[in-house]
């Protein structure tokens, strides 16, 4: 057990999380311009992500002037990969609302859904204190978080369950 945890502290002094989180940025970044198809190029979006995933390891190794840019884009990076594992089981499923693809039958609302969780994160990475704003988390303690999710869960289980109902 004592190699295992040697070998543990080695890799973290090393820089491996570091790494890790270097590739992650990259090949999340390469994955979602290739899925929009934007740009064109696929060197043009190699060099995009390759410069994204050098701005979060900037930001990641640097000192305390840049923890809101880290926050940020980690917190965009985490969002965009759990944003791509829903849209590949989406395509895996094959989810249509008649004959179009879920995503292209309500843009709107994912749209909405999407700057929703941009103004999350921007708050959550502490964006409030760069506009001196009142900080927020005061409100929002982890039980308090725990009873909205809860609730959240059942409205949509009751939706859903009323909504097959009526079939």
């Amino acid at each position: 057990m004592a190699g295992l945890e040697t070998l543990i502290l080695s890799l973290r002094e090393s820089g491996f999380p570091l790494i890790l989180l270097w590739l992650l940025t990259l090949s999340v970044s390469y994955g979602i311009l290739s899925h929009v198809d934007i740009p064109k190029s696929k060197v043009a979006r190699g060099v995009i992500s390759i410069v994204a995933a050098f701005m979060v390891l900037f930001a990641a190794a640097s000192g305390p002037a840049a923890v809101f840019i880290e926050n940020i884009i980690t917190s965009g990076i985490v969002i965009a990969f759990g944003l791509m594992t829903v849209i590949i089981f989406f395509e895996i499923a094959g989810a249509k609302s008649g004959k179009e693809h879920l995503f292209a039958k309500h843009p709107i609302f994912f749209g909405i859904s999407l700057l929703i969780l941009a103004i999350l994160i921007f708050i959550g990475a502490g964006g409030l204190g760069i506009l001196n704003m009142p900080d927020l988390s005061s409100l929002f303690t982890e039980p308090i978080i725990a009873i909205l999710f809860f609730m959240v869960i059942m409205g949509v289980t009751v939706w859903v369950l009323l909504k097959e109902g009526g079939k």
